[in-house]
């Protein structure tokens, strides 16, 4: 008992200078924010196309080449979608603009009608009052060309982000072999069978979140245009690419994406047709809920759902939208880590074997596999002999994951 009472101690006192040491790089990055958008859409793309050239690899060609085809697939899927459906996505947006009009006029007689049933009620407000938090008639010459100014900004950083993170990508994708090596001789002796052990449950969970999203995404978003195109919806495969958008963003996306479909259906249908917006938008979410996303998430990232609506808040008011995007795998990440230290240095319960890990194909499988075949861990760990020197000096030569 008191052993691990003075276990729990250290790590107790471990944990305050770990809190100590992310506090002061959270403030250095919150001085070097800008970089940060690139490199996570980066990172992400790395955990998704990292399996595929690593399995390139393995058939024996050069990580570099491999990388490279891996990146034209994906644009050769990109430029046939795009090819497929931008006349039908063109069509829609070109009768959008010019219904606007008529949809905007629609739109402010149903705010005058709500407004004036409130009336009396504990909800009650004004017509002038929803122009008043919407109109831009105040606002001077100077302010709406700073707006143009701040939005042009915006403007250009997106689209930066959008060039820069896939050629950062590409050099990651290239260089996991070499920064997994540089990485694995920063790790103490002691701790590198557990971090590894960690590494792995990060990199399946984080991984497996990018990859699952993106597929359930593409499947509900196909599902709720088709949904809407068969109740006769008008934009109904604008309003299916928007919910399936915003489907990225567990338990709260699927119902901010069912919004516009009912605004359509009320302004330019009929009552019935917005409840059959959101019979199709519920439907489709059991779908999603009950089948796909089990099949394809196949309980990677496993939270409860309290604290998936907690990670979300604190994400949505930390980071926005990319914040939301972010907070399930980092919620996730830091269930694992956690987890981890709990039980193995409070608890004192054993570190798992490597070989028990459930893991796919990532960025630091074959550095665990390696390790566990020259015995990390066990009683020679500390004590490499001439065979293993020489594979660990051949393995720059060798391809790894």
């Amino acid at each position: 008992m008191t052993e691990r009472l003075r276990r729990a101690g250290q790590v107790a006192w471990a944990l305050v200078g770990v809190a100590v040491l992310l506090a002061v790089l959270g403030l250095l990055a919150w001085a070097f924010r800008v970089i940060f958008p690139p490199l996570i859409l980066a990172a992400a793309i790395v955990f998704i196309l990292n399996p595929v050239v690593t399995r390139l690899q393995h058939r024996g060609l050069p990580r570099a080449v491999a990388a490279g085809l891996a990146y034209v697939a994906v644009l050769t899927v990109l430029v046939v979608a795009a090819v497929l459906i931008f006349p039908l996505a063109a069509g829609q947006v070109d009768q959008l603009a010019a219904d606007a009009p008529e949809i905007e006029s629609k739109v402010e007689t149903f705010i005058a009608d709500i407004a004036a049933t409130s009336q009396g009620t504990f909800f009650e407000f004004s017509e002038q009052d929803v122009e008043q938090a919407v109109s831009r008639e105040e606002t001077t010459f100077e302010e709406q060309v700073a707006q143009l100014r701040r939005i042009g900004a915006e403007i250009f950083h997106a689209l930066l982000v959008l060039v820069l993170a896939p050629i950062i990508a590409f050099y990651l994708l290239v260089d996991v072999p070499h920064l997994r090596k540089v990485a694995e001789s920063l790790i103490p002796a002691g701790a590198r069978h557990e971090v590894l052990v960690v590494s792995h449950r990060l990199n399946r969970a984080i991984g497996g979140f990018f990859r699952g999203q993106l597929l359930v995404a593409l499947l509900v978003g196909v599902m709720c245009s088709l949904g809407l195109a068969a109740i006769g919806l008008e934009f109904w495969f604008l309003i299916g690419m928007i919910a399936g958008l915003f489907n990225v963003i567990p338990l709260v996306g699927p119902w901010i994406g069912g919004i516009p479909g009912v605004t359509i259906a009320l302004t330019t249908g009929t009552p019935l047709q917005a409840l059959l917006v959101v019979v199709v938008m519920v439907a489709v979410q059991q779908i999603d809920n009950h089948f796909i996303t089990p099949q394809v998430m196949q309980r990677i990232v496993h939270l409860h759902p309290a604290a998936v609506i907690l990670g979300l808040l604190a994400g949505g008011s930390m980071g926005g939208f990319l914040g939301l995007m972010l907070a399930v795998p980092a919620a996730a990440a830091l269930k694992i880590v956690i987890g981890d230290v709990w039980r193995v240095h409070i608890l004192g319960e054993p570190i798992d074997p490597l070989g028990e890990v459930d893991m796919g194909a990532g960025i630091v499988e074959d550095v665990a596999d390696r390790q566990e075949n020259q015995g990390l861990g066990g009683d020679d760990a500390s004590r490499p002999d001439e065979a293993d020197a020489g594979a660990a000096a051949s393995a720059l030569d060798r391809p790894t994951s």
